[in-house]
């Protein structure tokens, strides 16, 4: 096996530390429509609110044709509280793995317990070990922290659910819907003013 020098070691995990305080700690920005904004409910036009940033895109574009008027936000739907604590506690438990790999620390010796072969192999193997660590353990967090909502809204009234529904839908769909709630609020999203 070949032997990696401290200072390698240390670089590897101080890498793996800095991505993964990143991940957890640095908020994620959504994309805006550019143009001028005004503030959200002051009446100038609806304000439409889609969650899900893979089709937003896509949906928000073909809505700005359609309804040129309306303002599009798009944002990631939290997960419940319970998987972000648990996203957050895998988070802690890479950088442990990481640090006690990377520092030769083992953790069963100190519980009394016999080492498993899986740990002998990790101190052999460091750097691929830790590698192992960081992406299994950034794919439990992403399992825990995505929602897989389509959530829409119209003036924060909700008109589409896909955690109810179970299915996002098609372009079509949402352009009947927005059409019938705006022709059921009496709305013209040319000159909208609130009441």
């Amino acid at each position: 096996m070949a032997e990696y020098s401290q200072t390698g070691l240390l670089a590897a995990l101080l890498l793996f530390t800095a991505l993964t305080v990143r991940d957890v700690y640095v908020g994620r920005t959504t994309p805006q429509r550019p143009g001028p904004t005004p503030t959200p409910g002051s009446g100038a036009y609806p304000d439409i609110s889609i969650r899900r940033l893979t089709v937003f895109q896509e949906y928000s574009r073909a809505i700005s044709q359609l309804y040129p008027d309306i303002r599009i936000e798009g944002e990631n739907h939290p997960p419940t509280p319970f998987n972000r604590y648990l996203g957050n506690f895998i988070s802690y438990l890479k950088l442990l793995a990481i640090v006690l790999i990377v520092s030769g620390q083992n953790p069963f010796n100190m519980m009394g317990v016999a080492t498993p072969y899986a740990w002998i192999w990790s101190q052999d193997n460091k750097i691929f070990s830790c590698l192992m660590a960081f992406f299994l353990c950034n794919m439990m967090e992403t399992h825990f922290l995505s929602t897989g909502a389509f959530e829409v809204t119209l003036n924060d009234v909700p008109i589409w659910s896909k955690l109810q529904s179970g299915y996002v839908p098609n372009i079509q769909e949402l352009f009947q819907i927005l059409d019938n709630h705006l022709k059921m609020n009496q709305v013209d999203p040319m000159s909208f003013s609130s009441t």
